[in-house]
């Protein structure tokens, strides 16, 4: 990754990278260390099959509608986890970060690089869903200009930004055409979203 994206740089003691199927020991490792509301926060269920289907996950990573990034500390180690899936340009993202490291601006650097990502990879829209009590994420979405929107489900909002306008200013972006308009999804369903789902065989 060239220095001259933001979220390719250094931090405040951190840094971002795409990860890839060799991570699978460093991001397991940070399942272990995040808490059980955090866990929760970002699979809406409890149990060890969402954890699973994350990590299976690494190796579909394409870097264009999979992509997974990963937060690292000065040492290398795993401190944030950061991914969408994209199903016809309309791609849904989640993020952790490990408690310790909260409240350092990762969450922010590490939603602005799928920002980047999307809008360079033909992406139309970003979307993702959040428990409506998870306001340090609701913070940080709307800090990346996402707007709020209430789901069916009384506990979950979803955030959303179209980004298919700025793909087309964009001068150093390939055009790859019409953008293709979808209906995001009003409420969480873990059998049909990208990444809030059941896994199945």
């Amino acid at each position: 990754m060239s220095a001259r994206h933001p979220w390719a740089m250094l931090g405040e003691g951190f840094r971002i990278r795409p990860a890839t199927q060799a991570d699978h020991p460093a991001l397991a490792g940070l399942i272990r260390q995040m808490d059980k509301s955090g866990l929760y926060e970002r699979h809406f269920a409890h149990g060890d099959a969402p954890n699973q289907a994350l990590l299976q996950r690494l190796a579909e990573a394409d870097g264009r509608d999979r992509v997974v990034l990963l937060g690292v500390g000065a040492d290398g180690t795993a401190i944030a986890h950061a991914e969408y899936v994209s199903v016809a340009t309309v791609a849904e993202f989640a993020l952790m970060v490990l408690p310790a490291w909260r409240g350092r601006g990762i969450g922010q650097a590490l939603l602005a690089a799928l920002l980047e990502i999307a809008v360079r990879s033909g992406q139309s829209r970003l979307h993702g869903l959040i428990q409506a009590g998870n306001t340090a994420a609701i913070r940080v979405a709307r800090g990346q200009g996402f707007t709020v929107g209430i789901g069916d489900e009384r506990a979950t909002v979803i955030v959303s930004r179209h980004i298919a306008q700025e793909r087309a200013a964009d001068p150093t972006v390939p055009q790859t055409g019409a953008s293709i308009t979808i209906p995001i999804p009003v409420r969480h369903d873990p059998d049909r979203t990208a990444l809030h789902r059941c896994p199945g065989p």
